[in-house]
């Protein structure tokens, strides 16, 4: 498989397929009727992996289908958890004022079974670091970006496993808003491709002032010069055309360092 092994793959019996993408390592065949993947990080090996199986300490992972699948679907997606963005660098938004902000996301790796819609597994192309946003009473368990929120993305590295999120942030209180980090919730999102890059639809934030909810809206837009013609995946939650939550609050603590 190529580096960017998106589509249906074909699997041959006892052969096996290898991609990376990011810091993720796959390995996929098919042996006695049963899909069998194992994956690893970067982080984990040695050395460079070999593209014949993973190491001996990497177990498989097996599934069986009805199908008897000769071929799986590699999907990218969004993470499943909504996201910490912080500033590239923390900036006052003053009362009425507009702006737009893109995050750079990396995206996840959805596998499944294309006859019957089965999916096997889902694993992100980096490991990201889990923490609460909110207060102790009150919040949700959330993802550590791991870029920053810029104003332009012009001089940005383009990488084949990053989604890029347009965001348009409305000051609508009488005070200034304190940009630092927002949480960006992902699961609302489409992914399309671009000329070999991923982009995510526009999502609007109206910030009403320190103690109220802001408005979350996701537009269906994409920046200019993008077009719809090749949805990638839909959003992992049912589309509305707003809703009122928390964005621009707090984090509580970053004692939950989990790894996933």
């Amino acid at each position: 498989m190529s580096e960017q092994p998106w589509g249906n793959v074909s699997l041959t019996d006892q052969k096996v397929q290898y991609a990376t993408i990011g810091d993720l390592h796959i390995w996929l065949k098919t042996q006695n009727e049963e899909v069998w993947i194992a994956h690893g990080y970067t982080d984990e090996f040695k050395g460079r992996p070999k593209t014949d199986g993973p190491p001996k300490e990497i177990t498989w992972g097996r599934w069986a289908d009805k199908s008897a699948a000769e071929e799986v679907n590699i999907l990218p997606v969004y993470p499943d958890k909504p996201l910490i963005v912080h500033s590239e660098y923390p900036l006052k938004v003053n009362a009425g004022t507009k702006i737009q902000i893109y995050s750079r996301i990396p995206v996840w790796v959805r596998i499944s079974i294309p006859e019957s819609e089965y999916q096997l597994i889902e694993l992100p192309t980096v490991k990201l670091s889990r923490t609460w946003f909110g207060s102790p009473i009150e919040g949700e368990l959330c993802y550590h970006a791991t870029t920053k929120a810029r104003r332009d993305l012009s001089l940005v590295d383009k990488k084949p496993y990053v989604v890029s999120c347009p965001i348009l942030i409305h000051n609508k209180s009488d005070t200034e808003l304190d940009f630092e980090h927002f949480c960006l919730r992902v699961e609302r999102l489409s992914m399309y491709q671009h000329d070999g890059d991923f982009w995510a639809d526009e999502t609007q934030i109206v910030y009403h002032g320190e103690d109220l909810n802001s408005d979350i809206i996701m537009t269906g837009k994409l920046p200019e010069g993008i077009d719809k013609s090749k949805l990638l995946s839909k959003p992992r939650k049912q589309i509305h055309k707003s809703l009122a939550t928390r964005t621009f609050k707090r984090i509580f603590q970053d004692t939950m360092d989990w790894r996933v």
